[in-house]
């Protein structure tokens, strides 16, 4: 009791702990203070010196503009005419979700699209979100517990010149893991046919994005939906073309006079940035992100190649696809570590590299998450022969591994990527 009365009664170390409260939470507001007129700085001397209205190289997607139009959103958008289900697959940061959403906002936006009637989800799908989505678009009261009971609203809603455009994000969630419960497997085959049924109603077309091979896993889970795929779009990183119309892109969108929007990147940083980033868009606006802050806090007024490679944390040789935030989503302790130890070590001789670890790696530059078998069965050799190729091609520093299920997937680094696909 005396002890409690001497910490907890005494005024003196109560005045004591209110004082370094407050002198705590003081420091932390001239932190925030500090950073906000740091950032108004920045702001004041983009509008000033380059015309530009706010940070063009936010992650934020920006739905209005698309770089790659021709090469990637055209195949795309002829589905809304022709189509029935569309896979959209890529790797992390590939631009996904950027076309799932540029299409959302072109369908809403422009009246040439008027006639068609877009959903947009972008939580993990099931029988309840999707329900959820019809009731809040079309206004509906009833109660939707069987597939049928949607369907019949929908007669009653959606006029024949009318076609409803279901677009999903992060599809790969509706694969069965095998640590799903029994519940959560049952409700997966559940959502799959509803989705069946929706692609089967009048006018309704399905967009699912996901993760590379989400597709085959879904038609493997449930046959009746592969037969109603008609395309299967596999992201590829973009080219140097389309990674400087991206940065363009996001600069004009930014400028009050795009003609007069001054670009602070010359070609060699552009390249620079092109060949760091493995095309990826995600990474190509940190990478110009990073840089454009690097420029202002040292006062320069343009960019360079040896200004993007001597930013802090850019290594002079590689930057590395997925990023660390993309580190986090995967879950996987070991997949940092391999990224770290990677850095240390990645070596380019390619001498040593027999025909058939050739052929391995151009089946890996447009896949992720592969198995050996699937490996095996893709590249025409035997899973004996595969696991040891992915094991060796692992040692020599082109493939990260990560733990799936009883087996290893592997998947071939992004700075790779562009020199075996086009190899």
């Amino acid at each position: 009791m005396v002890i409690s009365n001497r910490c907890y009664s005494s005024p003196l170390n109560s005045i004591n702990f209110t004082r370094l409260v407050k002198d705590f939470y003081f420091r932390i507001f001239l932190k925030i203070v500090e950073a906000h007129m740091a950032e108004l700085s920045h702001l004041t001397r983009i509008r000033e010196k380059f015309g530009w209205e706010d940070f063009p190289f936010s992650l934020d997607i920006i739905p209005e503009i698309f770089a790659g139009k021709d090469k990637i959103l055209n195949p795309i958008m002829e589905q809304l005419a022709f189509g029935s289900i569309v896979y959209i697959e890529g790797n992390y940061g590939s631009g996904k979700s950027q076309i799932l959403k540029h299409l959302y906002h072109k369908m809403r936006k422009d009246p040439a699209y008027s006639r068609f009637i877009p959903i947009l989800i972008q939580e993990p799908l099931d029988t309840s979100v999707i329900v959820h989505a019809f009731k809040r678009k079309f206004k509906i009261e009833s109660a939707l517990e069987l597939i049928g009971d949607l369907t019949e609203e929908l007669e009653d809603i959606v006029s024949s010149r009318q076609s409803i455009i279901l677009l999903v994000d992060e599809a790969q969630e509706l694969v069965v893991q095998d640590d799903d419960s029994k519940a959560i497997s049952e409700e997966k085959h559940k959502t799959l046919q509803w989705l069946r049924v929706l692609s089967d109603f009048r006018g309704c077309k399905i967009f699912m994005a996901g993760l590379t091979n989400f597709g085959k896993k879904i038609n493997e889970m449930f046959r009746p939906l592969e037969d109603r795929v008609t395309l299967n779009f596999n992201l590829q990183p973009l080219d140097f073309e389309s990674t400087v119309e991206l940065i363009r892109q996001r600069i004009e969108f930014f400028s009050p006079d795009p003609a007069t929007a001054l670009n602070p990147f010359d070609q060699g940083a552009l390249k620079v940035i092109y060949q760091l980033s493995g095309g990826y868009p995600r990474a190509i606006l940190k990478l110009c992100q990073d840089a454009v802050l690097d420029m202002l806090g040292k006062s320069r007024e343009s960019i360079s190649a040896d200004h993007v490679l001597g930013m802090k944390g850019v290594p002079k040789n590689v930057a590395l696809s997925p990023s660390s935030k993309d580190v986090r989503k995967m879950a996987t302790k070991e997949l940092e570590q391999e990224m770290k130890s990677f850095r240390e070590k990645i070596k380019y001789d390619t001498s040593s590299i027999t025909p058939a670890e050739l052929d391995v790696l151009k089946y890996l530059a447009t896949r992720e998450g592969l198995t050996p078998q699937e490996v095996a069965d893709g590249c025409g050799i035997t899973s004996g022969t595969a696991a040891n190729i992915l094991r060796k091609l692992r040692d020599m520093g082109y493939l990260f591994r990560k733990k799936q299920g009883r087996t290893f997937s592997y998947t071939l680094y992004a700075i790779f990527r562009r020199e075996f696909f086009e190899g």
